[in-house]
């Protein structure tokens, strides 16, 4: 690719911690915020548990009135995208056109979507809430970051299922490279709904009590400040790290099914090592995107045996915050 962007803000919005410091800390110390779900959010599913964030509130970084016409997986994009703008110290309002938004979703949206159906299927299409509807596109998390941060560049919503916010980064990375903007929000946000977890149970993509492989739903918002070094540099911003290297790679299958293919695995950090000009014994920390789906997760391991051999020290951070 040979294209590189650096960091300069992070945002997280998640159960495990709000804000970057405090998710970053409780995921050091290894705690897991995966729990058993209630009687009346299971509904018969197999899966019994999710790593849902039971306490959030918008407040008080979105005022009640204006968290009103949000729905929540854009409250999570909102709020993270500002704390990654706010440590990042962007100036937006001298320049707005220069910074984008590219957010990836599984799921943004499916509160609305789902309280939207149940008004204009039980009731009448008249019944159905107005200002439900503008949150039943999966696009709203990133064009409401927009609207609320004044952030004028290129806007994104990705969804591709679990790769979403990998292919969010890579969209802003050319958007950078470019020069279709100096800087891009870039992550991903996700919500848990009992209507889309029924959904995901039925298909066989979560774990529970009749399948030990599948992974367990989380939700939450996670984004990246990403601008060009020469930005950064000219602004004297501080540098959190750099973007140096992608790779990507496909195998078809069936949806909500993955491929447990080493090689396809071994490929990609392949790719994505050459990309960077750095060599596997140069790595010094490894995260898997183990997830709990067993032929993904043993492919993955013995992928990452034959690049690096001896395997760098290594944080699932699925294991405490769940897929999303």
């Amino acid at each position: 690719m040979t294209r590189q962007a650096v960091v300069t803000g992070t945002g997280a919005v998640s159960p495990l911690g709000r804000g970057t410091g405090q998710f970053l800390e409780r995921l050091l110390s290894g705690e897991s915020v995966i729990r058993t779900l209630p009687e009346e959010l299971h509904r018969g599913m197999q899966a019994r548990e999710a790593a849902r964030f039971e306490s959030f509130s918008a407040q008080p970084e979105i005022p009640a009135m204006k968290a009103r016409r949000l729905d929540r997986g854009s409250q999570f994009a909102v709020i993270a995208c500002a704390e990654a703008l706010k440590e990042s110290g962007y100036p937006v309002a001298a320049d707005p056109d220069s910074v984008g938004v590219a957010l990836g979703t599984s799921s943004a949206g499916a509160d609305a979507v789902s309280e939207f159906l149940r008004v204009l299927i039980l009731e009448s299409p008249e019944a159905a809430p107005p200002f439900q509807f503008p949150n039943t596109v999966a696009n709203a998390p990133a064009g409401q970051v927009a609207l609320e941060l004044k952030a004028r560049g290129p806007n994104v919503m990705i969804t591709q299922k679990t790769s979403s916010a990998f292919n969010a980064l890579i969209f802003a990375l050319l958007a950078i490279s470019s020069g279709r903007a100096r800087a891009m929000l870039a992550g991903g946000v996700d919500e848990w709904n009992p209507v889309y977890a029924a959904g995901f149970d039925s298909v066989g993509a979560l774990r529970g009590q009749r399948r030990s492989s599948g992974y367990v739903q989380g939700e939450g918002g996670f984004v990246l400040l990403l601008e060009s070094e020469e930005t950064a540099r000219a602004r004297g911003a501080r540098v959190l790290a750099r973007l140096a290297g992608i790779g990507a790679a496909a195998a078809p299958a069936q949806p909500w099914r993955f491929v447990g293919d080493p090689e396809v695995v071994a490929r990609v950090i392949r790719a994505a090592l050459a990309d960077a000009g750095v060599e596997p014994a140069e790595i010094g920390l490894w995260l898997p995107s183990r997830n709990g789906v067993t032929e993904m997760d043993h492919a993955e391991e013995e992928a990452a045996r034959e690049v690096f051999g001896n395997l760098p020290p290594s944080i699932a951070v699925k294991d405490a915050i769940g897929e999303m």
